[in-house]
């Protein structure tokens, strides 16, 4: 399980850095996490990304040192051994990934980490944003509790919910700003598409938005 997870970070993040290298090239600007904010809301979001550091560091160490921990021992236990949370947790991951993926493929010239108050980009509704309107922020979910499912241990387990919570913040908080730059255009496409998995709706009224 280590080395599969060790194999699983690494190819997350050469498709991170290569198309943020390629998007660089082109004169797109990628990492906006912080930008034209201030206040309690660039400092959660600067910890988000310090976090997710020590977390993606302690998946490496481990496996390229099995049983090897930044953390204190409390917090790298594993709480129970299972085959099936462990097989569970590599479903979780590859599925994740695949997501991970099309939506990069699907985002083109308009993937951004984090809000781009000044360059938005186009509104994305095709491909796999035609099944999901946050394919990158479900990834996340999927790959933070799948990673969970193979260490089962509290540190994993913390990150998660953590990460989850945090991560529906930040939709509500994009979903805001977007009904606010596209008008009509993204609520039509919010009533059609769910936050997160689920059928496309074909609704036609464009009703009141909910961040609920």
């Amino acid at each position: 399980m280590a080395l599969f997870q060790l194999l699983a970070i690494v190819l997350f993040y050469v498709m991170f850095i290569g198309r943020s290298i390629e998007m660089h090239r082109r004169g797109e600007r990628v990492f906006v996490i912080g930008r034209g904010k201030g206040g309690v809301r660039a400092l959660l979001e600067m910890l988000f990304m310090a976090g997710l550091l020590i977390w993606s560091g302690e998946i490496v160490l481990r496996g390229l040192w099995p049983g090897a921990s930044f953390l204190p021992a409390v917090m790298g236990k594993p709480f129970f051994e299972s085959r099936a949370a462990d097989g569970l947790g590599v479903a979780a991951i590859v599925t994740g990934l695949a997501l991970f993926a099309a939506a990069l493929w699907s985002f083109g010239g308009s993937w951004r980490i984090g809000i781009d108050h000044d360059r938005p980009g186009t509104l994305i509704t095709r491909g796999i944003f035609a099944w999901t309107r946050n394919p990158i922020f479900l990834f996340m979910d999927i790959y933070f509790v799948g990673t969970w499912l193979i260490q089962r241990d509290l540190f994993f387990l913390l990150f998660a919910i953590v990460a989850v919570a945090g991560i529906h913040y930040q939709i509500l908080q994009e979903e805001k700003f977007l009904v606010r730059h596209y008008g009509d255009t993204y609520r039509r496409y919010l009533l059609r598409v769910p936050r997160y998995i689920g059928w496309p709706q074909r609704r036609k009224t464009v009703q009141p938005y909910s961040t609920s």
